[in-house]
């Protein structure tokens, strides 16, 4: 996304060489260059330059260590969708760019060009042919085409992704990097995202082998003091836990990422060097360019600095950029002020590092990021809640898929490419942010969509291969009530697979159309308990889409394993067709839900929480929630709250249930005449429900939220928050804590930035620069207690008082905020209305939930920590009509499973990469002293979680993050030795590698293993061929390989399974 022309102005005032340190709100824009008095050059003379020999411009270029070397860095910023859908830009600009900048390449050996966004680059890599193919290999073989920065399949947001997305379509760009070029990105760039997580410095910067990481977003009042000191490039080191080990030398951009101003070739004039035509031009580009580079040079650290000639969708004629550039190259060079050559970041990075200086140090985060006052970029946080839930689910749903496919050897986790590249397509920038234009997030959302269909294939096929004949299919929409199958069928079998390598205790919710439901177990395993019918809170009754009650049970899950349930529905003599709910007038003012770890008290009247307890810590607290708003700025000065930024009129929070006309009414959800202490819900004024859950054996309030439409007759946008207040009980003293894409929490001080002094004009920018992001979880504690959120999506979270946490939920605005999108965030669904047989269209309802815990300051994070993984990996669920046999169920043994893991690690991704091996992906769950015993290191057996069918493991390889290289191959980003202020040069402790099938965790490390299996020797053994007689095959006597001479240890395959003769 290009920055506003605004921002972008060059040329109204003088120079000034020295900059205030004042941090007030005056400093300077962090993407806008301090304006130069660039004027036309008098009494040129054209004599003074030496033309070019036989038409060729010098562009060889050298160091030079007595002048500023100035590194030209060629690019196109491309946006995998925005204004206009991935597709679009690809046929309608991308192709050019990369055709007619390669064919330039050709022409000029000195030339470069970076080429970051692989989702397009693939696409056009894959039109090429051999011939192309080879001549683009030697191009980045010589390093002319340099595809050694970002590499990602996105350049993702920062904000919303959760790390396990980073670095999936982080993984899915490098390996074809990897495969066709022998290329690994060592460079990160992040220009465009608005503002910057913890977990990209650390994780997804050294944790996948980057050298340096350069942006070009940093709020204006950071931006200010640092430009001043010359501390726009630092090091980065923003995680507490890994500290060294996973910091990144830093850079943020002079005047965002964009070709300064005259030498914007898109655009701009070119060089025009032939003195016979009347706007020669020579003299003015070269002392422009030169008085640039100076600026830039004097507010940089050393001799280098680099200057990126490029901008949005750049290139797409590639002959006017690489001519202007050679000439301004050719001519600058004569000047003989500075010196000027193409270059590339990593030869850039290698230089800085050289030139041997001291940096600061940098350890907090960079959001919310401000562009200039009353432009925080807080808001994009929530923006379009519906793809954010979605992604999510797509995100879960692919990991467990690949589990699966593992567990049972299917080789079939290649048809999940589609799923993989729609859900890393939406983790860009402008994706997942919700900062697009409506018919782009609808192209979103439809490739998910498309990939949801695939994996439902995918799932079938690993079924398939053990032998189920009858296809089973997602009930996607369950949050909303809709789910076809078992609204049309009385019995349906059911596919529980836990996901978690632990023992779990999980509610499973599936809409039925009947009050009298009766599940049980089929096959043996996990016994239904707690089985109970209730009404669902139908979002568009009118429609007859939705189900209109929902079955829930608990079961007991063993780590990674499967499970099938039957369900059967019966009809009731009392059963209504319309299940209308009974809004309840005559109640107490109190009503409580309880079971043995948590008691909830909500009162009637408002439909707020009044108290919460943990039973076992024997903690009460009051709590009340309200569902409130803002109301949007619309003033006429332009800084509107918009997709990106959050600007309210004012700090006041309109209460839902206190408008006028609105009122609370308690909705009885107990279906069937049944009764029960497990849920209830509210109608809160005409526009929002509240539903309280509290399943059995959980510790944790669920909250389900119905937002929508929200109203606009007042002609005034809105957005829409979840207010939770403890009266002050938990003494927050101004601080809470919001986690990094899910990895480590950061700690938020209200009002407060680390690295300057924070500058707030009104009610307006308090509430808006105090917003930050969640992804997973979020926080309050005191010496005694923690309050606990944990969500199902991303969204924008804030405590404005001590006490108090909100979280916003939904926004609906009638404003742009013009950064481009050029489009007000106000979202609308179209449904057929069945009895007025015309199409609606009216305002977004969004539905999520989020979960509520409190417990002692000694074990708040035990309880997020457990709740952030349970929330990601939510169990799947597969239905179909058909019910086997059970001794079909009893046959269904997968070849691999684990024992439960240490309650400190997580399985973060599973994936068969071989016949003979997995990869497997390990997270540290905790942070350093986030808890007494479970932020320790761990000792962690690969030999003891994990079994295979008639194998052991032979050999554990570490790999890079990503899983595209061996570690021990590769050279680590963190071997890089920066200079820091105030430090001595002590050696970085790099992760102890791996010994034999053990390797040791660090808190919050994440670690990506090759595990090798090979079969063991049995005695009198055939060979099993067919898949579908697997089921049948006895259990092999195994022989001890080390005591047997003959034992033979050869590589095991689902199809040479061993049975006894």
């Amino acid at each position: 996304m290009r920055a506003p022309l605004l921002l972008r102005c060059a040329t109204a005032a003088l120079l000034s060489l020295t900059l205030s340190t004042s941090t007030t709100a005056q400093s300077p824009p962090p993407t806008t260059l301090i304006p130069l008095n660039l004027t036309k050059t008098e009494n040129c003379d054209p004599s003074k330059w030496k033309p070019p020999v036989d038409g060729k411009y010098n562009t060889q270029g050298k160091i030079d260590p007595n002048k500023l070397n100035v590194h030209l860095i060629p690019h196109s910023h491309d946006d995998p969708g925005w204004i206009i859908t991935v597709d679009q830009y690809y046929y309608e600009r991308v192709q050019f760019i990369l055709d007619t900048s390669i064919d330039e390449l050709l022409k000029n050996p000195d030339r470069k060009f970076m080429f970051v966004e692989q989702s397009f680059f693939q696409r056009w890599w894959n039109e090429q042919d051999s011939k192309m193919k080879e001549t683009v290999k030697q191009l980045v073989k010589e390093g002319r085409l340099d595809l050694s920065v970002n590499g990602g399949w996105v350049m993702h947001d920062e904000a919303a992704p959760h790390y396990i997305a980073m670095i999936d379509q982080t993984a899915y760009g490098h390996q074809l990097l990897k495969d066709e070029f022998n290329v690994t990105p060592r460079i990160g760039w992040q220009i465009d995202p608005f503002g910057h997580s913890s977990t990209q410095g650390s994780l997804l910067s050294a944790g996948v082998g980057f050298d340096a990481l350069y942006f070009a977003r940093m709020d204006y009042q950071d931006y200010g003091k640092r430009f001043a000191n010359k501390d726009l490039e630092f090091i980065w080191r923003p995680s507490k836990s890994r500290g060294k080990a996973m910091q990144t030398f830093t850079g943020q951009m002079i005047d965002h990422y964009g070709s300064p101003g005259h030498f914007h070739y898109n655009s701009d004039t070119p060089v025009q060097d032939d003195p016979t035509m009347h706007d020669y031009n020579v003299c003015d580009q070269v002392n422009w360019f030169v008085d640039t580079s100076l600026m830039r040079g004097a507010h940089t650290k050393g001799n280098h600095i680099f200057i990126p000639m490029g901008d949005d969708f750049a290139y797409q004629n590639a002959r006017k950029w690489f001519k202007s550039i050679d000439k301004l190259i050719h001519y600058v060079n004569q000047d003989d002020r500075v010196n000027v050559l193409y270059s590339n970041l990593s030869y850039y990075t290698d230089l800085k590092l050289a030139e041997d200086l001291t940096w600061s140090v940098k350890t907090d985060d960079l959001f919310p990021y401000a562009s200039q006052d009353h432009e925080y970029w807080s808001g994009y946080f929530t923006s379009r809640p519906t793809l954010k839930k979605i992604s999510r689910v797509a995100n879960s749903l692919l990991q467990q898929l690949r589990q699966l496919d593992a567990v049972y050897q299917s080789h079939h986790s290649v048809e999940l490419d589609k799923l993989q590249r729609s859900l890393g397509l939406v983790q860009h920038h402008d994706g997942i942010s919700g900062t697009e234009k409506q018919r782009v997030s609808d192209d979103y959302a439809l490739r998910i969509n498309e990939g949801f269909i695939e994996a439902e294939k995918e799932f079938n096929d690993v079924m398939f291969v053990i032998g189920e004949k009858e296809k089973f299919q997602f009930c996607l929409q369950s949050n909303v009530s809709i789910c076809e199958l078992t609204k049309n069928t009385e019995k349906v079998e059911l596919f529980v697979h836990n996901a978690l390598p632990r023992k779990s205790v999980e509610t499973i919710s599936v809409p039925v159309s009947r009050q009298v439901v009766k599940v049980s177990s089929l096959g043996g395993g996990a016994e239904p308990k707690n089985v109970a019918v209730y009404k669902n809170l139908r979002i568009r009754p009118e429609t007859g889409e939705e189900n209109l009650y929902k079955v829930t049970f608990s079961a007991e899950l063993e780590p990674l394993s499967d499970y099938r349930f039957l369900i059967e529905q019966f009809d009731s003599p009392e059963e209504t067709d319309d299940a209308k709910f009974a809004l309840k007038s005559d109640v107490k003012s109190e009503v409580s839900l309880e079971n043995d770890f948590v008691s909830v008290t909500i009162d009637t009247k408002t439909g707020s929480i009044v108290s919460l307890t943990n039973k076992k810590k024997q903690i009460t607290i009051p709590v009340t929630l309200d569902v409130g708003y803002y109301l949007a700025y619309q003033g006429k000065n332009g800084r509107h709250s918009g997709a990106y930024v959050f600007r309210p009129d004012s700090k006041t929070v309109y209460s839902i249930g206190k408008e006028a006309g609105a009122s609370v009414s308690m909705i009885d959800l107990h279906a069937n005449g049944s009764s029960g202490k497990s849920r209830i819900a509210f109608q809160i004024g005409k526009w929002a429900t509240l539903e309280y859950i509290l399943n059995d054996d959980d510790s944790y309030l669920e909250i389900e939220w119905t937002v929508g439409p929200i109203p606009i007759d007042d002609k005034k946008g809105k957005e829409v928050i979840l207010r939770f207040d403890t009266q002050k009980t938990i003494q927050s003293a101004g601080t809470w804590y919001s986690d990094s894409n899910g990895v480590e929490f950061v700690t938020r001080v209200r009002n407060h930035r680390d690295t300057w002094d924070l500058q707030l004009r009104d009610d307006q920018e308090f509430v808006a620069a105090n917003y930050v992001p969640i992804t997973t979880g979020t926080y309050l504690k005191d010496s005694k207690h923690q309050l606990n959120i944990v969500t199902d999506r991303a969204q924008g979270v804030s405590s404005l008082e001590d006490g108090q946490l909100e979280v916003m939920v939904h926004r609906r605005l009638l404003m742009d905020d013009q950064k481009g999108v050029d489009e007000n965030l106000n979202e609308t669904e179209t449904y057929f209305d069945p009895f007025t047989k015309k199409h609606v269209t009216s305002g977004l309802t969004a539905r999520g939930s989020l979960f509520l815990n409190v417990d002692d300051a000694q074990d708040g994070m035990r309880s997020i920590r457990s709740r952030m993984e349970k929330a990601f990996f939510t169990p799947l669920v597969a239905l179909r009509k058909s019910v086997p046999k059970s001794a079909d169920i009893d046959a269904k043994v997968p070849w691999l499973t684990v024992s439960e893991f240490p309650a400190n690690v997580g399985l973060t991704t599973l994936v068969e990469i071989s016949k003979t091996s997995v990869m497997v992906r390990l997270t540290h769950l905790y942070a350093v002293d986030e808890h007494e015993t479970l932020s320790k290191a761990v000792s962690f057996d690969f030999a003891k979680f994990f079994t295979v069918k008639q194998a052991e493991i032979t050999e554990v390889t570490e790999l890079t993050l990503t899983g595209t290289a061996e570690l021990s191959k590769t050279r680590r980003a963190n071997n890089l030795a920066w200079k820091v202020e105030g430090e001595d040069d002590s050696p970085v402790e790099l992760p102890k590698a791996v010994d034999g099938t053990v390797v040791e965790l660090q808190a919050m490390e994440i670690r990506t293993f090759r595990v090798t299996f090979s079969k063991k020797q049995t005695v009198g053994a055939t060979v099993v061929k067919s898949r579908d007689n697997m089921a049948t095959a006895l259990k092999p006597i195994v022989v001890d390989t080390v005591a047997t001479a003959s034992a033979i240890v050869q590589p095991l395959a689902m199809e040479d399974v061993l049975a006894i003769e």
